[in-house]
């Protein structure tokens, strides 16, 4: 069995011993669905899980029969968190390097989602936990996402779910072996808007 496939298993056994749903894993033609119907593929890790085993209940995204909308909005996810700590924030978060913040809300929007846009792709694996799709190697960590608020939730996909799924959040975080360009300078400036 070869390293990537590996984590899969891990991670089916992970899920599985904490109690989780497991539907059959996605096939070549629906992970070719879902990269035609959002525009991603996800990292090696990430599809290993996938392709091993589809967890689904409450928070998991079904990418198999998934209702489109939810899957679209936990896709924006951290798009809306920005967009909202940009308009609500008091005072707005405003990167750095974005230029003069505009009066307008709707032009607030408009440069924040093109702003983030030029950030990798981050893609939910349970509730607001994400992990960067494809290109971003095997060993790309996680991330909680809560608005502006995103920290590393694990170092890799394996790491987080022995977080996540013993019920204790944060129990260990190795040292990372990929950075995420953006997100991790992001996180390692204590979620600063001096370093974007």
């Amino acid at each position: 069995m070869d390293e990537i496939s590996d984590v899969g298993e891990k991670a089916a056994v992970i899920l599985r011993t904490a109690g989780v749903e497991l539907a059959p894993g996605l096939t070549d033609a629906e992970f070719d669905a879902v990269t035609e119907q959002h525009g991603f593929r996800f990292n090696p890790d990430h599809h290993s899980l996938l392709a091993t085993a589809l967890p689904v209940g409450d928070r998991w995204p079904d990418w198999r029969n998934g209702d489109e909308t939810y899957l679209r909005q936990m896709l924006d996810w951290p798009a809306r968190g920005m967009v909202f700590d940009a308009l609500r924030q008091d005072p707005p978060f405003w990167g750095a390097s974005w230029g003069h913040r505009p009066a307008a809300e709707s032009d607030v929007e408009a440069v924040t989602r093109r702003e983030l846009a030029k950030w990798p792709r981050l893609i939910p694996i349970f509730g607001h936990r994400m992990t960067p799709a494809a290109p971003s190697p095997s060993g790309s960590p996680v991330f909680s996402v809560w608005q502006t608020d995103v920290i590393f939730y694990g170092a890799d996909l394996l790491e987080y779910l022995e977080n996540e799924m013993a019920g204790y959040g944060i129990r260990h975080l190795s040292p990372r072996r990929v950075d995420v360009p953006y997100w991790t300078k992001f996180v390692e400036a204590a979620n600063s808007a001096d370093v974007i």
